[in-house]
């Protein structure tokens, strides 16, 4: 051995344990950071029993909303030492039970999701082999399992009763499936709000989509504008539905916000050019990551043996579109 010592001696280096003297601790660093050294990490989570790597499994990682959710796990992790590997499930079932297994072959020390399963089923194999689990912006109603989201009711509550101050009456909604926990919140919220101003509910004014993307927000926009009459207001669900909906009305020839003006929940994509800007709520996706995260290494460390649910508040950001 170049540097003059036992394996066992390096071995406790690279382990960082205490009884080794600082001048031999220093001159086998040294050498390890000349030849490159890399240590067999899969090898000494054997013996720890602990990988130090966590998943995360989110529903579009091109919108804007969970890729900084991703950002705050990232950061989170990093800081505590831990490794993310992904898997963007793209709203599809079958996927999430892929990345399911395939995580839990990796022997992961912990998962954050955003189900898109409604009624857990692929929790299941989390759940039988006790792996620490998270849920984020979306939860299980009947499951007890540890949550970060939003006040989504509220935020919803919030926007319409923006577009009522400014005098609108006629307000649609384009969301998706009630049985998603946000869309079903987000809906309440909007419904609320309408009969807490005297408003009617009109059945016509709600379209509900298989998906919150913004294929979808094009195609519920153009069903909507047939309705006699039409709306002078719309609440989009999320962003992605938003997106989709702005420029279904451009094809038609409306203008935003003169012909109709739009809020949603959620900031305005990074790829998505858009004008007038969305007004738009805001939810606390960085910190929804950080604390999710947090979470999670405290299940890990067995220094959380209790659920716990987090709602954060959303913001309104009021901008062009209104």
């Amino acid at each position: 051995m170049r540097a003059g010592v036992s394996i066992s001696t390096v071995s406790r280096v690279l382990n960082n344990h205490p009884y080794v003297k600082d001048s031999t601790r220093k001159r086998v660093e040294e050498l390890l950071a000349e030849m490159d050294y890399v240590p067999n990490y899969n090898a000494s989570s054997l013996v720890r029993k602990r990988t130090k790597t966590i998943a995360v499994m989110l529903p579009d990682i091109s919108n804007n909303f969970f890729a900084t959710i991703f950002l705050g796990i990232e950061e989170k992790a990093s800081q505590n030492g831990f490794v993310v590997i992904f898997g963007n499930t793209s709203e599809d079932v079958n996927k999430e039970k892929e990345y399911m297994h395939m995580f839990l072959e990796r022997r992961v020390d912990g998962i954050i999701l955003d189900p898109v399963s409604v009624k857990g089923e692929s929790l299941r194999p989390i759940l039988n082999n006790e792996v620490p689990l998270v849920l984020i912006d979306r939860e299980i109603v009947g499951m007890e399992t540890s949550l970060v989201s939003s006040n989504n009711e509220k935020g919803a509550s919030e926007l319409v009763e923006y577009l009522i101050e400014r005098g609108h009456e006629r307000i649609g909604l384009i969301t998706a499936s009630k049985e998603t926990s946000v869309f079903d919140m987000r809906n309440r919220g909007y419904f609320g709000a309408l009969k807490r101003a005297g408003l009617e509910v009109r059945d016509e004014y709600i379209k509900v989509g298989t998906k919150p993307v913004q294929e979808v927000g094009h195609s519920l926009v153009q069903s909507l504008v047939r309705c006699d009459p039409a709306p002078t207001a719309l609440f989009a669900a999320n962003n992605g539905l938003a997106i989709g909906a702005a420029h279904g009305l451009r094809e038609l020839g409306y203008e935003v916000p003169n012909d109709m003006a739009i809020v949603c929940f959620d900031e305005l994509d990074n790829g998505a050019v858009l004008d007038p800007f969305f007004t738009s709520m805001n939810q606390q996706a960085y910190e929804m990551g950080v604390k999710a995260t947090d979470l999670l290494l405290k299940q890990i460390s067995k220094e959380l043996n209790v659920t716990k649910k987090i709602y954060l508040d959303p913001h309104l950001f009021i901008r062009r579109s209104t």
